[in-house]
């Protein structure tokens, strides 16, 4: 999933998506507190179609429109299409936070470090 939308719609070449459908998903319908798992966010989410945007707490990224979901854990998945990154991560090891885990959020600014400056 994370992979086609940052292709915008393809995946190894092939469209999966219209680019007007992976880019509807990233429409921000605005920021709440959820309300089964509110009490485990620092701060509330800030919501696209089915997904969580990075917004401007910056939880999938420099980017506010990159999108993800975290999970249990500390797993995430996130897509950025402009900076064409998609990323899985589970670890073997689950930790208490449900969002914006210190290991996850450490890969993830390991990740947009490593992109060569724009």
């Amino acid at each position: 999933l994370y992979g086609i939308l940052a292709g915008r719609g393809t995946l190894d070449g092939r469209r999966i998506l219209s680019e007007e459908a992976a880019e509807r998903v990233r429409e921000g319908q605005g920021s709440c507190r959820d309300l089964v798992l509110g009490a485990g966010f620092a701060h509330e989410t800030e919501l696209g179609l089915g997904l969580w945007l990075s917004g401007p707490n910056g939880s999938y990224g420099p980017n506010p429109r990159a999108v993800g979901h975290d999970g249990a854990g500390g797993s995430c998945g996130l897509a950025d299409p402009e900076a064409g990154i998609a990323l899985g991560y589970v670890m073997n090891r689950m930790g208490p936070n449900i969002a914006d885990d210190p290991r996850k959020m450490a890969l993830v600014d390991a990740v947009y470090g490593a992109l060569p400056a724009q």
